[in-house]
């Protein structure tokens, strides 16, 4: 068999253990332990993205470990910094100039940097609201390179944050409501 099709079968294999990574994140029930799982939702997609030849995606994944690193220790104040999101896009644009893979790099790029702001939110709609914008620009470099792990890890991450922003919406209208009726 030819290696660059043995390569490629490999690094689409990491893409689907980075998307059941991905599933597991939702069953946690700490910001930790989630921001521990999605370390290693990135170093899968780290080895896919080499892989399949995507390195944009592959370099702003590692920058996501030491972010998602980082923001799990939110308790130490001077991680907790607002500058810190700030640090990561600069450092995101940085590896994004360095793996510049043409315009599709943009995509990637811009996506992962509004995925590290809204990762700093400590409101939920406010995360799901983020990846509501940053997840469409991630799956359309994930088009270009042909990343299927890729496409169905942020339309799954679309779709929840979409119900979830959906859902404590509502929840959130039934209570005011109830308080008021009372």
């Amino acid at each position: 068999m030819d290696p660059t099709v043995v390569k490629t079968i490999i690094g689409q294999a990491f893409g689907v253990l980075a998307v059941i990574l991905g599933f597991v994140t939702y069953q946690l029930k700490t910001s930790k332990a989630v921001m521990f799982t999605q370390s290693a939702v990135a170093l899968a997609f780290i080895v896919h993205y080499a892989l399949i030849g995507a390195y944009s995606g592959c370099a702003l994944n590692a920058v996501c470990c030491v972010r998602n690193f980082i923001y799990s220790k939110r308790d130490v104040k001077a991680l907790d910094h607002p500058v810190i999101p700030v640090i990561f896009a600069v450092i995101m644009a940085a590896m994004g100039a360095m793996s510049w893979q043409g315009w599709p790099s943009l995509f990637v790029i811009a996506g992962l940097v509004i995925n590290s702001f809204g990762m700093r939110f400590r409101d939920p709609q406010n995360i799901r609201r983020s990846i509501l914008i940053s997840s469409p620009l991630v799956i359309v470099y994930d088009s270009i390179f042909r990343s299927w792990g890729g496409i169905v890890y942020e339309s799954v991450a679309i779709a929840s944050s979409a119900i979830g922003l959906i859902r404590y919406k509502k929840d959130a209208n039934a209570g005011g409501k109830e308080a008021a009726g009372s």
